[in-house]
C-alpha cells in the first residue's frame, strides 16, 4: 500500500530522477524493507549452481548499480540480488536523459551505459553486505577499454571480489556501450573464460547474453559456456528497438523474445543452469519457464512498476502452488519434466 502512494509522485518525476531518489530513501531507511517487505516460506527455496535462492525470483542488475540499498533490498523477499554492472573504473555512462517510461506496456528504456562509482567504491559495500539473501555481481568493461585490455580488466574485477558475492555475472550484452555486443563471439569469450577461470576460485560464475542474436549464435554461446564450465547463463539483456529510440528496452515489450532465447537455451543444455529475465511481470511467466524446463528468474522492469507487491504476489501464488503439490519447490524439481504436475 505504501508504494502505491509513492508511486504517483515518483513517476511524476524524470526516471532516472525517481530511480536515484528511490536508491537514496531505500540505502538511508533499510529497516522500510523488511516493514514492505514479503517473508518467505522455507519451501520455497531452491538450490541454484552452489547458491541456495531464498525464493525463485531474484532482483536483476541494473537497479542497485552501486550496491547503495543491499540491506534494504536483503529485506524485500528477494530470493538473490544482483548488483552493478559494476566497472574497474568509475563511469558517468552516457549523456541524459537515458531512461524512458512506457507505463502502458509496464516497460522501460534504458541508454545509461554502465554508469558506476567503480570498484574501490563498491567493493566495501559488498564486504559489509550481512544479510541472508544470496549476493551476485554483475561486471563489465569501462566503455574505453579495447577487447584485449577487456580481459586483464575484468579478470581483475572478478579476483579482487570474489570473496564478497555468491555469484559474479559477465555482461558483454548490454546495448548501451559501443561495440560490447560484439563481443559475444567465440574467439574473445574462450580467451575470456580461460582467464576467469583461473581467478574464479569455483564461483558461480554466468554469462548474460542479448536477446537479439541469431538462433544459431544463441546455441554456439550455450555450448561455450558448457564448454569452460560456467555455471549457466542469464537470458536475457535488453531488446534494441530503434522505433523506440536508443538503447535497450525491458518489461513486456521484451517478453515474448526473451522466452524464445531461453527456449533455445533449455532445448540445447541441460547441464547449464538459466536464470530467467525479461518480462517477468505475473507468476504465469515464471509457471511458463519452469514448463519450458527453467527453475528461477529475476525482475527489475516488473518491480518498479508494481514494488514490493509484486513479490507478495509471487509468494502468494508459489505457496498455494506448493501446498497444492504437497511438495517443496526443490522436490519438485527433482521431478523429471514430463513427470511434473501443474496443479495451479
Amino acid at each position: 500500500m505504501l508504494y502505491s502512494f509513492i508511486k504517483p509522485l515518483l513517476f511524476r518525476l524524470e526516471p532516472e530522477t525517481a530511480h536515484n531518489l528511490t536508491i537514496e530513501m531505500a540505502k538511508l531507511s533499510p529497516v522500510l524493507g523488511k516493514l514492505t517487505g514479503q517473508p518467505i516460506d522455507s519451501r520455497l527455496s531452491l538450490k541454484v549452481g552452489s547458491v541456495n535462492w531464498t525464493f525463485p525470483i531474484g532482483l536483476a542488475a541494473g537497479l542497485d548499480k552501486n550496491a547503495e540499498a543491499l540491506s534494504f533490498m536483503g529485506h524485500q523477499g528477494f530470493g538473490a540480488i544482483e548488483c552493478g554492472t559494476v566497472t574497474l573504473r568509475p563511469q558517468l555512462g552516457n549523456p541524459r536523459p537515458r531512461m524512458f517510461r512506457y507505463p502502458e506496456e509496464q516497460s522501460l528504456r534504458n541508454a545509461m551505459g554502465f554508469p558506476n562509482q567503480g570498484l574501490l567504491e563498491i567493493l566495501p559495500r559488498l564486504r559489509a553486505y550481512d544479510g541472508a539473501t544470496p549476493l551476485g555481481v554483475n561486471i563489465g568493461k569501462n566503455k574505453d577499454t579495447t577487447a584485449e585490455e577487456s580481459i586483464e580488466e575484468l579478470s581483475l574485477l572478478l579476483e579482487t571480489m570474489e570473496e564478497a558475492a555468491q555469484y559474479f555475472v559477465i555482461n558483454v550484452s548490454s546495448p548501451n556501450t559501443p561495440g560490447l555486443r560484439a563481443l559475444q563471439e567465440k574467439t574473445y569469450l574462450s580467451e575470456l573464460f580461460t582467464e576467469l577461470n583461473k581467478v574464479r576460485n569455483g564461483k558461480d560464475l554466468y554469462l548474460k547474453i542479448a536477446p537479439d542474436l541469431d538462433p544459431e549464435k544463441i546455441v554456439e554461446l550455450t555450448r561455450l559456456a558448457a564448454e569452460y564450465k560456467l555455471t549457466g547463463i542469464i537470458a536475457t539483456n535488453t531488446t534494441i528497438m530503434p522505433e523506440k529510440g536508443p538503447g535497450g528496452v525491458s518489461g513486456i515489450l521484451l517478453r515474448e523474445k526473451s522466452r524464445e532465447v531461453r527456449k533455445i537455451i533449455l532445448k540445447e543444455s541441460t547441464n547449464l543452469e538459466l536464470i530467467a529475465v525479461g518480462g517477468i511481470t505475473e507468476p504465469q511467466d515464471l509457471f511458463n519457464l519452469w514448463k519450458d524446463g527453467g527453475k528461477v528468474a529475476q525482475v527489475y522492469t516488473a518491480y518498479v512498476y508494481q514494488g514490493p507487491d509484486l513479490l507478495k504476489k509471487f509468494h502468494r501464488e508459489l505457496t498455494n502452488f506448493v501446498e497444492k503439490q504437497n511438495m517443496s519447490l526443490e522436490k519438485f524439481f527433482e521431478l523429471p519434466l514430463s513427470e511434473r504436475q501443474y496443479r495451479l
